[in-house]
């Protein structure tokens, strides 16, 4: 009873949202397995003028063909389709029936009489599960049977066949618009391309490296995928479609689509293809496909006046991602372009690209430019923001070159570089740092390496705090020593280094006692044992030399009990 009222709400709702023009009725379409009702359906949704009715019948199609108890209803809406010359709906359906047979690549084992040897030779069997036929006049098997699927395909493709016997033109447009919408997920294994009836049909005919055969298709005798060349039915449905040809470069959503008009359009329309503007193509190189990408690479050599390109142009062309197609554009403005158009700021943009062809050519570009002015260096700083690991690397070094010996250099670019999230760039910051005594002896500089996040600049303050921290009046180095401790987490030797040098201080400076031992009461609470030890040691002996140190040390310090025993005395 359960079933029979979800199939009625089903029902009803199919006929609601049909009427209202919603959407969701193509979801109740494709969930419905109430086969009668979907059959009774069709005639009147495919004659409904509505957009909706449109729009819905173009998705349930795209969905495959193939839900249960569907049967009915795909063939009389294909039935419709094709008496009513609709090419658009039958070229959805023969991409969708290109579905309906899968097939999978198994090894046989056969045995050779003659020779009494067995050898395993791989045979495309079926995958699909269906049956090979249904009985005569059954009509409640809920899935098409193997020779029906076959069947499908072939009539889907017959429709165009006969279309280009009678109208070449309006056969290449139909043809090219059903082929856009193959996408990669359907073709994603060879024996899936084989089994691609339409698909094969319409792109390789005449291709001597497979064989058409009843049950499919299948390679020739020592043929590979790999030599299959353009090769379709209706050769002069694709002659004088140059435009429509780029145009499915562009809109195929299969590789394999792609691949047959880019080797098309090579093949036969070499002579447009060199006089294509660059606005065509860099919208080819703007594609999310690399073999789009690379074609374009490719046309950009062809193109008249290439040397005389604006340099923002090349810079745009630049920023594909494509290595294969950055491989000839590099090659293509190392021939073009002459360094001496661009300026510092374009070649350190070069520089800093995400791909390492494109940076390295930038860094070549860069070092040949004079870095005279300061703001020549500002924009020279900017090498450290490099993504490519190993011309960062090359960058930062000359960058480092430049800053040590020019008279324009400042802490605020030895700061961005102690800043920087590359621990290499970090780490010839702080090579810098130390050899030059312009940046060695910043006060600014040592503060700064306090409030870092980084381990490596941290470790570094600290190591070299205890010979630096003359420098520092009492107030900045108690600023260092809190930002250190703040920066540091846990009982980190960084801490540890810190909780020795503030004792040290106090101990030796008993008039920044009132200043100090607050700070050194938070350090002392999160260090381990033998650290805290160690410095309570040292306040304490000097406590009992300096009777102030004692006082302050119990105003600042209340939880020590140092001199209970003596006071009690």
């Amino acid at each position: 009873m359960s079933d029979a009222r979800s199939q009625t709400a089903s029902t009803l709702l199919l006929d609601e949202h049909f009427e209202a023009g919603d959407d969701r009725f193509v979801d109740e379409v494709l969930a419905s397995e109430a086969g009668r009702k979907l059959k009774a359906l069709a005639s009147r949704w495919y004659a409904d003028p509505r957009p909706f009715a449109r729009r819905a019948l173009l998705r349930y199609i795209d969905d495959g063909c193939d839900r249960p108890h569907h049967r009915g209803l795909v063939k009389i809406l294909y039935k419709l389709a094709e008496q009513a010359g609709d090419d658009e709906i039958v070229g959805r359906f023969m991409v969708a029936f290109d579905r309906l047979v899968r097939r999978k690549l198994v090894k046989v084992t056969r045995y050779d009489w003659v020779t009494r040897t067995s050898s395993d030779e791989p045979c495309l069997v079926s995958d699909t599960g269906a049956p090979v036929r249904l009985p005569q006049g059954d009509v409640a098997s809920p899935r098409f049977s193997m020779r029906t699927r076959h069947y499908l395909r072939r009539r889907a493709f017959r429709y165009f066949r006969r279309l280009g016997r009678r109208d070449a033109a309006r056969y290449g447009r139909a043809i090219r618009a059903a082929l856009a919408l193959y996408r990669d997920e359907h073709l994603d294994r060879p024996e899936r391309l084989l089994d691609a009836w339409g698909l094969l049909h319409a792109l390789y005919w005449g291709s001597p490296a497979i064989e058409r055969l009843p049950r499919g298709v299948r390679l020739a005798e020592g043929a590979s995928l790999a030599e299959l060349a353009p090769a379709p039915i209706y050769p002069e449905a694709w002659q004088g479609a140059f435009d429509d040809v780029l145009g499915l470069v562009m809109a195929a959503r299969s590789r394999t689509v792609r691949a047959f008009a880019i080797g098309l359009l090579e093949r036969d329309y070499a002579a447009e293809l060199r006089g294509l503007p660059l606005a065509r193509v860099r919208v080819l190189l703007e594609s999310p496909h690399d073999e789009v990408q690379t074609f374009a690479a490719g046309l950009l050599r062809q193109i008249p006046g290439l040397g005389s390109l604006p340099i923002a142009d090349w810079l745009s062309l630049l920023q594909t991602e494509n290595a294969a197609a950055l491989a000839f554009l590099c090659e293509a403005v190392v021939e073009h372009v002459s360094p001496a158009r661009l300026s510092l700021a374009e070649c350190v943009a070069l520089t800093c690209a995400r791909a390492a062809p494109v940076a390295e050519l930038g860094l070549r570009w860069a070092r040949t430019k004079p870095v005279a002015t300061a703001a020549d260096l500002d924009t020279l700083a900017r090498l450290a923001t490099a993504v490519a690991p190993r011309v960062r690397e090359e960058a930062v070094a000359w960058l480092v070159e430049v800053l040590g010996r020019s008279p324009h250099g400042r802490a605020e670019h030895v700061r961005d570089l102690l800043d920087s999230r590359h621990e290499d760039v970090r780490a010839r910051a702080l090579e810098l740092f130390e050899a030059d005594a312009r940046f060695r002896d910043d006060t600014g500089l040592w503060a700064a390496l306090a409030e870092t996040p980084h381990e490596d600049a941290r470790a570094f303050l600290i190591r070299h705090l205890g010979a630096r921290k003359a420098a520092f009046s009492p107030e900045a180095l108690r600023h260092v020593w809190a930002a250190a401790l703040l920066a540091v987490h846990g009982g980190a030797r960084d801490k540890r280094a810190v909780v020795r040098q503030i004792a040290d201080r106090v101990v030796a400076r008993p008039g920044e006692a009132d200043a100090l031992l607050p700070l050194l009461g938070v350090a002392l609470r999160s260090v381990r044992a033998p650290e805290r030890r160690a410095a309570l040691g040292a306040l304490a002996r000097a406590a009992f030399r300096a009777p102030a140190l004692r006082d302050a040390i119990a105003r600042r310090l209340p939880e020590l009990r140092l001199f209970e025993g003596e006071d009690a005395a």
